[in-house]
């Protein structure tokens, strides 16, 4: 192809035609700035192409995440639902009431309990930032939904789940001076007027409340989000 416009140039000019080959130059650049043009839509169209997919993945897969993170929390939120009503139940026993067989059956409950606090699924999320996948996110409002609960939503619940994990673990050691593991029973009815065990009781009951209401406002942030997600990947 490249031979046959060298011969036609060089035809037109040993014929002296300088007009017609003007003309055949300036329309031969026209079709040479056209092809790049034509080539750089078919780049950019596949790039779209590509970054689509990518997002597409992306979207499949942090949804995934949050589903799974959607049934932790509801696990996490009846489980720690139930265990502030008796850490409720034990304060005001301690506070008020101080019947030594209700605090004895209060103190048996907790202490055949654990602690259930949440961890994140992230695999998705991490795995976009050294992609790029996310700063490439549109819309823009479904970027900064995923970045707002796994930067604000997440970090804080975590966050406060260590402080709880740290003021149960107080509050178990210090009831060890009064609670048998063995029988079950307590050992000591001083627990009734032991000043620090009932402020330690009062602390682990906000930190508990505190608890169940951040991880009630962190699934509806996450609904959010995954609502968001499903209507982007229906368009």
């Amino acid at each position: 192809m490249v031979k046959i416009y060298r011969n036609i140039r060089q035809k037109l000019l040993s014929e002296s035609k300088t007009g017609k080959y003007i003309k055949y130059a300036v329309g031969e650049i026209v079709l040479v700035v056209i092809g790049i043009l034509i080539a750089l839509q078919v780049n950019n169209w596949n790039e779209g192409r590509k970054s689509k997919l990518q997002q597409t993945v992306f979207l499949k897969n942090i949804r995934q995440d949050l589903m799974n993170d959607l049934v932790q929390l509801d696990k996490i939120i009846d489980y720690q639902t139930k265990k502030l009503q008796v850490v409720t139940a034990l304060s005001e026993e301690l506070t008020h009431e101080k019947d030594f067989n209700k605090i004895e059956n209060l103190f048996t409950t907790i202490q055949n309990t654990t602690n259930a606090t949440f961890f994140a699924n992230t695999g998705a999320y991490t795995t976009s930032g050294t992609s790029g996948v996310l700063d490439n996110l549109q819309p823009d409002s479904l970027k900064i939904a995923i970045t707002t609960l796994y930067e604000r939503y997440y970090k804080r619940l975590i966050y406060n789940g260590e402080i709880y994990d740290n003021r149960t673990d107080e509050v178990v050691i210090l009831r060890g001076k009064y609670f048998n593991k063995l029988t079950g029973t307590l050992t000591n009815k001083e627990v009734i007027n032991d000043s620090e065990f009932i402020n330690l009781t009062s602390i682990a009951l906000y930190n508990n409340g505190n608890y169940v209401s951040l991880s009630n406002s962190t699934k509806k942030e996450i609904e959010k989000v995954v609502s968001l997600v499903d209507e982007n990947l229906k368009d």
